[in-house]
């Protein structure tokens, strides 16, 4: 039930938006958004245990050079699609941020499992990942949008929104669990991040609604062939840095879902602190996760079988 909570929850939320726009958008302009960002990472936090961190040679290859593939090189492939493309702002803005944040905190995680990785590998690196892409991407979005007349990224004001809206909640979620006797695994705390990330976007979409319900269809071929591009080319480059750092098999699935899989909470963050309409960009980042998980979603029983 777990698996199917988000994207079942998704899909409602864009039925909800579509059809009763009016309670997301007045949600929205009580400043909701910005608490359920809060809230997710507050989670996060609180079900994080650093003490499992592995200190191998392996490990810190893995974690530097891999780090430099999905916070540095992976926002230029995102910018370098886009303008292939030619996408329309709004879904460049959303192709482009989607591709600048770091993986997402569950689903890598939960999908390396399942194909007979190393999890723990793929929640470490995720964390950590979480933690530096605060730092790059402010400078990141800064540098690839400076031409942008449509969107201005002020990247100290950025970087302050992120430390406190992801780092700053992430920080005292790992301090409470020292303080606090529920369990990180009860169910509440399970679905909690999911159901946030759910509210976050049918606000973000009601707030838009008639943006939204006149995207074309070649708007959504465009989206679909901008995630793919984007997604197999990071694992194909992923794979490439696997095989250069001689990891094991497990280590390299590991690094195939961490390093291609990106985090919706984080690029709805990253859009809320903008001051402008994103219905069109969040849809975009929306879609890229759909099509994202769907994807990893095939490959994950034939990893099973090929590392079985």
């Amino acid at each position: 039930m777990k698996s199917l909570f988000l994207p079942v929850g998704l899909l409602l939320s864009f039925i909800f938006a579509w059809a009763f726009p009016e309670p997301g958008s007045i949600l929205k302009e009580f400043g909701m958004i910005p608490w359920m960002v809060v809230t997710i990472f507050l989670v996060n936090g609180y079900q994080t245990n650093l003490s499992e961190l592995p200190k191998s040679r392996s490990f810190i290859l893995a974690l530097i050079t891999g780090g430099c593939l999905s916070l540095l090189i992976s926002p230029i492939i995102g910018w370098g699609v886009s303008e292939v493309l030619a996408l329309p702002a709004g879904i460049a803005l959303g192709i482009i941020v989607t591709a600048t944040v770091p993986p997402t905190l569950s689903t890598c995680i939960v999908m390396t499992q399942l194909s007979g990785g190393y999890p723990l590998w793929a929640l470490m690196i995720t964390v950590i990942l979480n933690i530096a892409g605060v730092f790059t991407i402010p400078f990141m979005l800064g540098y690839l949008l400076e031409d942008s007349s449509n969107v201005a990224i002020e990247p100290m004001s950025l970087l302050l929104s992120l430390i406190l809206l992801v780092l700053l909640p992430f920080l005292i979620g790992i301090g409470a669990k020292h303080l606090a006797s529920l369990d990180p695994q009860h169910q509440i705390l399970k679905y909690l991040p999911s159901t946030c990330i759910i509210l976050t976007v049918w606000m973000a979409l009601s707030d838009s609604n008639e943006l939204f319900q006149t995207l074309e269809g070649v708007a959504l071929l465009q989206i679909a062939i901008a995630t793919l591009l984007i997604h197999f080319g990071l694992m194909a480059l992923s794979y490439l840095l696997s095989q250069i750092l001689h990891l094991e098999p497990q280590a390299r699935i590991a690094m195939l879902f961490t390093l291609s899989q990106k985090t919706l909470p984080v690029s709805i963050s990253v859009l809320a602190t903008l001051d402008i309409p994103i219905g069109e960009a969040v849809l975009t980042c929306v879609l890229f996760h759909f099509l994202m998980l769907l994807v990893d979603s095939i490959l994950t029983p034939k990893l099973a079988l090929k590392s079985a």
